[in-house]
């Protein structure tokens, strides 16, 4: 039987993008098919469900300590993202039904109705979300910030590590490619918008107005802006903690009167309009909690889940809540020619997709190319300081570059033998034996690092 020699060398395997993760490679492509996701956008069939698996409502510290509990038992990292109208789960390294009975035995429940995405899906519509194109105002500006926000928290307590929260800078990085072909870096509807358009509206249909704001966050700061960019004086902000609150923004609290709820009704207000901004679990005002004022008044709830039910209000009051919102969303909407923007998004997002994957190729490649580069450099210093150097010193640091250019060009296996015959064939006058060496040092060590199954192993 004749010497079949040493198996052909294959170095394309570590041209793949791998990261190391708890000592173990991994390649990108097999990160990116590890990522998992469920999700629920509002509709009128799963709005129990998503009520019940939001975290909006929670405080920061409930909210952190919901996702490590979920992190924790599912063994891997997780992200979470809740808005008005949706709830998302993504879990790397697991699969959709690891993450589904993961989310569901935390929070204690036997079913939900969650849509599944996979692999690249997943990054697909996480760019459709932040970007505004999965809204109820197509291309609203609230989500991005909302999206960023939730980055910076899983990043700032350790939720996800370096590696995955790489991920969500390719999706924000797609969204403002997005964003800039659509212009909707332009675009001022929101849900924000779309409430100080009704307020106004309110507003300019009555006489001496009087408004009372529920909750002073984020968004109970942006209510009480408009009302004062609207010109309205009398205002009483509603907090649990008045004191607290009036320190988050010195400046607008002085020229509003924040009082606690305890208070509500003991005072004798009787408001036009009542904007609802508490965040809450459950209900603040149902039929066992009626609103405090029996006049006959305007009530946005822009809460999500809703701060007040229909059992909450008393005759003669109209209830705006989240139905009545996405109902006006929509309609909105058409004026973007939704289903052209939809179509044309699809074809960008493919686009921005194969960029995005033949980044992550290029990267690596010129990470590979380096490394070949820099050990044929490493072995070129130890030739100079060979015996039979001679006058080659001059020619070695160029000859281990031509080296390197033709292992890195190689599109396919090469033997040994190959290789070997091409650092003896030279034209370069080297010194036989310092030849021979030099032949012998480069065909041992690419042996050995084809012997890797990633260059992070293979740099090691």
């Amino acid at each position: 039987m004749s010497n079949l020699g040493a198996p052909n060398i294959d170095l394309r395997k570590l041209s793949i993008s791998s990261h190391s993760i708890n000592g173990e490679s991994h390649s990108t492509e097999s990160l990116i098919n590890g990522i998992s996701m469920i999700s629920m956008k509002i509709n009128s069939s799963n709005v129990d469900y998503v009520k019940k698996f939001t975290s909006e409502g929670m405080s920061k510290e409930s909210r952190i300590e919901l996702i490590s509990k979920i992190k924790h038992k599912l063994g891997s990292d997780v992200f979470e993202f809740s808005t008005c109208n949706r709830v998302l789960y993504v879990g790397f390294g697991t699969t959709c039904d690891e993450l589904e009975n993961c989310v569901l035995n935390v929070f204690g429940q036997e079913e939900a109705l969650f849509d599944r995405y996979s692999g690249i899906d997943v990054w697909r519509h996480l760019v459709k979300v932040c970007s505004g194109l999965d809204s109820f105002i197509i291309g609203e500006l609230q989500v991005m910030s909302q999206f960023r926000g939730s980055i910076s928290l899983h990043k700032e307590n350790n939720l996800i590590g370096d590696i995955n929260s790489s991920f969500f800078s390719h999706i924000i990085s797609a969204n403002r490619l997005l964003r800039k072909e659509f212009g909707f870096n332009q675009t001022t509807e929101s849900m924000l918008n779309l409430a100080s358009n009704a307020i106004e509206e309110v507003l300019s249909q009555v006489e001496n107005t009087s408004c009372v704001v529920l909750g002073f966050g984020e968004m109970g700061r942006k209510a009480v802006e408009v009302l004062l960019s609207q010109g309205q004086k009398n205002i009483v902000v509603y907090s649990r903690n008045p004191e607290k609150s009036s320190k988050r923004d010195l400046e607008l609290s002085s020229k509003v009167k924040i009082l606690s709820f305890e208070h509500w009704g003991k005072e004798e207000i009787e408001p036009s309009l009542i904007i609802s901004t508490i965040r809450n679990i459950q209900p603040t005002f149902n039929s066992s909690n009626i609103i405090p004022t029996s006049s006959p008044v305007k009530i946005m709830d822009f809460s999500w889940p809703p701060s007040i039910e229909s059992s909450g209000i008393n005759n003669g009051q109209e209830l705006l809540g989240m139905e009545y919102w996405i109902k006006v969303a929509h309609k909105l909407g058409v004026e973007w020619d939704y289903d052209n923007t939809i179509n044309k998004s699809e074809v960008l997002i493919s686009n921005i997709e194969k960029k995005f994957m033949s980044a992550l190729s290029d990267r690596n490649q010129g990470l590979f190319r380096a490394f070949i580069y820099r050990t044929l450099e490493q072995l070129s210093v130890q030739w100079s300081k060979d015996e039979n150097l001679g006058d080659s010193d001059i020619q070695l640091g160029a000859f281990s570059r031509e080296i390197a250019t033709w292992i890195c060009n190689r599109e396919g296996p090469f033997s040994p033998n190959e290789l070997s015959e091409m650092v003896l064939s030279t034209d370069r006058k080297l010194n036989p034996i310092l030849l021979k060496r030099v032949a012998s040092d480069v065909t041992e060590t690419i042996i050995h690092i084809n012997g890797k199954s990633t260059l992070a192993e293979a740099t090691l």
